[in-house]
């Protein structure tokens, strides 16, 4: 028993030597769950203000770094660092979605997810979300991880004039002067046309670019679409804090389909004149006598006019009287 004792310590502390150590200063994965946790609770609580957001989001989130005891420095290294692991990061930041949405609900913030009206789209149908790749993204100013791309090539569900919307949110985890990243999309159509549209990202939390085809192409088959975001390196100590992106959607619409208007049933069964107002014919020929009766007589009105300047009697002139000379 005392040789399986010590076998059973040797191989736990093997164990423990084997396994990677974090460098020092580096969050572990517990530790970043519940700091980003608090770090979007923060984001949300700030972005309700109506007034000065970006004093309020400054403020709310060196309030977590005091709550968790750690500095807006340790945070920046523990983001590059996990960031670098894209599969340990993806399912941090699973669990960070699942405990924000049911924290949010306690304190009674209203999720943006909730009034969105494309929150609920699937693959199919005229209006649909048609993005496969991960909906989370964490990009750093470094020449390894300073950019997020993808490529997506048409599929039978695609059709000549179809509009985009490319959706996501992005959050700098800190200040910088230079928080500024790019992001572009490329539409490939057939006979070798490419439209291209672009944004600059600052702090805008919610981001929309809008690709709606003119004239010209949209009867053109489209072939592929591809995009990235890019957070460029800049020289000097003041480099631009690591960016997340969250809820990427690729929005796709079909071109709305010109519909012939619905004629009523009874305007085609019934004649467009009342049958009530046709006169009505005869069979039997009618004599000249009683054909000048049924025609309709004029009556004469006699009017008498009466005269605008009547010749009366002139009143009140002496009779002339004729006078004999005596």
């Amino acid at each position: 028993m005392k040789r399986l004792a010590s076998l059973l310590i040797l191989l736990t502390s093997l164990l423990v030597a084997c396994s990677p150590s974090l460098p020092s200063g580096i969050l572990d994965e517990d530790d970043m769950t519940d700091v980003l946790v608090d770090f979007h609770l923060a984001q949300g609580m700030a972005e309700a203000q109506s007034e000065n957001t970006d004093i309020a989001r400054y403020n709310y989130i060196q309030a977590v770094f005091r709550k968790h005891r750690i500095t807006e420095a340790e945070f920046d290294s523990s983001m590059i660092y996990w960031s670098g692991r894209a599969e340990d990061f993806a399912e941090i930041y699973d669990n960070v979605v699942t405990r924000v949405q049911a924290q949010a609900e306690r304190m009674g913030l209203e999720l943006s997810s909730n009034q969105d009206q494309f929150a609920s789209l699937t693959n199919e149908g005229d209006t649909a979300n048609i993005w496969l790749g991960k909906d989370f993204a964490c990009i750093v100013a470094n020449p390894v991880q300073c950019i997020y791309s993808f490529t997506m090539k048409a599929d039978t569900t695609f059709k000549a004039g179809d509009s985009f919307i490319w959706r996501f949110k992005t959050q700098f985890v800190g200040r910088s002067m230079n928080n500024e990243a790019i992001a572009l999309l490329n539409f490939y159509y057939d006979n070798d046309t490419v439209c291209c549209i672009n944004d600059l990202l600052r702090n805008r939390p919610k981001n929309e670019m809008r690709h709606v085809p003119g004239r010209a192409i949209d009867s053109l088959n489209l072939r592929s679409i591809s995009g990235f975001i890019y957070l460029p390196p800049v020289k000097g100590a003041d480099q631009p804090k690591p960016l997340l992106v969250s809820e990427i959607q690729l929005i796709r619409m079909h071109k709305p389909q010109p519909v012939a208007p619905k004629v009523p049933a009874d305007t085609l069964r019934t004649d467009s004149l009342d049958a009530d107002t046709l006169p009505k014919q005869k069979t039997e020929r009618l004599s000249p006598l009683q054909v000048r009766e049924s025609q309709p007589k004029e009556k004469k009105i006699n009017v008498v006019k009466e005269n605008p300047n009547p010749i009366r009697p002139q009143q009140g002139i002496p009779q002339r009287i004729n006078r004999r000379r005596r």
